[in-house]
């Protein structure tokens, strides 16, 4: 016979060892025993052992060198070895209480008069038939009675009475509140977003530009004893402001010695009427030279003339401004309206720059130019709000105005209009909104049901028109169609709204 060996550990205990057990599918299961330090299995555990072979359908047998253990098998009724060998020679013989057990019951005698009283007391006696006739109609009148108490159902559908709820409330948002207030105080977060543009334009500012420049000739006249060379470029203003400069077109070399003079030709440095100056308007040389010379105009420079030019005006500025910021404006309000987080709802009117960052006019104000541009970058910020708290603000104040009797409907409840008020940049904004929802009459299923229960279908009826408002007449369908009364018991009923 197949043998399923299974070796145990120190640590093992009943549970381990069972769980081990379960997977065998031998006939016998041998459990093996370290020599040293076997596991400590008590009477109980080997019991619980045996039974666990049994429910397998098998046989447990033991290898140990313990006497004790080997004394408590034998007396369960285990077979025990001393090695592993000798278990698989040698014959499992069942236990001796189950064959002392077996003993006696095939040598015990039934005693026939017990036998035949015991018999008799098991014996069934026919009823009378008209007790049964009794106990079975009062069974059949218990189970209609069940059956007509639990079978009945009804369905009662009504179109409660609904009207519009609407409210007007001015509500004060700002950045310093902390805390949604049912007066209808709502904070704000700041949300900013940075912006920039470009922004051409032709300039349609006038101004008079220089043409052609000035020229002429001037005398120089040494003031040293040696000779002095003045170089072409050499720079002459006029006595007076504002000063008008002049240079020279040619290098010349004045003789040693006071006096000695030699004329040269200048002309304006800036094109334009400006540089026309009268005689001995012109008496100072720049520079080192200075001291060195002294330079008069006999005679008048002439010869410059002026143009009208078209340059960029301050008017040209602020109109490309304003076109470009108001552009700037657009483009941050839609970036800011896909930046703030779901849930919450942008004010627009509170779009305002926080800071210009860059703005640049090339050319400049004021300088010639046909066309012109502007380069700018703005930082811009907006106020949102989150939409819960301004509907929990509405709705608070919805609700101490509910009619009593009244119950808002779900999912009625929209925003209408918006209307600012005040607006005080980095302070606070003022605006008026008005919400509207439906109401309906409440009704209440358990007191309805509790109300009809077991009533006749009009009374039913006329009970539930007096006792609650309806916008059209209650309907009440029974099942079954025969049965006249509404449920006696409550679940039985279903209240649906039309």
């Amino acid at each position: 016979m197949k043998t399923q060996i299974i070796r145990l550990e120190t640590h093992d205990d009943y549970i381990s060892i069972r769980d081990k057990m379960s997977w065998s599918k031998a006939r016998r299961i041998l459990l093996v025993l370290p020599r040293r330090r076997p596991p400590l299995l008590q009477r109980l555990d080997l019991i619980l052992l045996q039974r666990q072979a049994q429910a397998l359908g098998g046989q447990v047998g033991l290898v140990t060198q313990d006497q004790d253990l080997i004394l408590e098998a034998k007396e369960l009724g285990i077979a025990a070895f001393p090695t592993i060998p000798a278990a698989q020679r040698m014959t499992w013989q069942p236990s001796t209480r189950r064959r002392r057990l077996l003993r006696y019951r095939k040598t015990q005698k039934a005693n026939p008069d017990a036998l035949r009283r015991l018999l008799d007391e098991t014996r069934h006696r026919p009823e009378k038939n008209w007790v049964r006739l009794v106990f079975f109609l009062l069974g059949l009148s218990s189970f209609l009675s069940l059956m007509l108490f639990f079978l009945p159902s009804a369905t009662i559908s009504l179109d409660p009475y609904q009207e519009e709820q609407t409210i007007e409330m001015l509500i004060r948002a700002s950045p310093q509140i902390e805390v949604v207030s049912p007066s209808g105080l709502l904070p704000v977060e700041v949300f900013r977003v940075k912006v920039q543009g470009t922004l051409s334009a032709d300039a349609s500012g006038v101004q008079q530009v220089g043409d052609q420049k000035a020229s002429g000739t001037v005398i120089l006249t040494n003031l040293t004893d040696g000779v002095v060379s003045v170089p072409q470029g050499t720079i002459l203003r006029t006595l007076n402001e504002p000063f008008i400069r002049f240079e020279t077109t040619r290098n010349v070399t004045l003789p040693a010695g006071n006096g000695q003079s030699r004329e040269v030709a200048v002309r304006a440095l800036a094109a334009g009427s400006q540089g026309n100056v009268p005689p001995r308007a012109l008496g100072t040389v720049e520079g080192n030279l200075g001291l060195a010379l002294a330079v008069e105009n006999p005679q008048a420079v002439f010869g410059g003339s002026d143009r009208q030019g078209r340059v960029v005006s301050e008017a040209d500025a602020a109109r490309v401004y304003d076109t470009l910021i108001t552009s700037l404006a657009e483009d941050a309000l839609q970036e800011l309206q896909n930046a703030i987080p779901p849930g919450k709802t942008l004010l627009p009117e509170t779009l305002v720059i926080h800071q210009v960052i860059e703005k640049v006019y090339q050319p400049g104000i004021g300088e010639l130019a046909d066309r012109f541009v502007l380069n700018m970058q703005v930082e811009f910020e907006g106020w949102a709000y989150d939409q819960a708290h301004l509907d929990r603000i509405l709705n608070d104040a919805m609700n101490a105005n509910l009619p009593e009797g009244m119950a808002a409907v779900e999912e009625t409840y929209q925003i209408h209009d918006r209307r600012v008020k005040n607006f005080i940049e980095g302070e606070s904004i003022e605006f008026t909104i008005e919400a509207s929802r439906w109401i309906e009459e409440k009704i209440e299923a358990a007191q309805l049901t509790a109300a009809i229960r077991g009533l006749p279908l009009e009374n039913a009826l006329t009970l539930i028109q007096q006792q609650f408002r309806l916008a059209s007449l209650p309907e009440i369908i029974v099942r079954p169609g025969w049965w006249s009364r509404l449920p006696f018991l409550t679940f039985r009923m279903a209240v649906e709204e039309r």
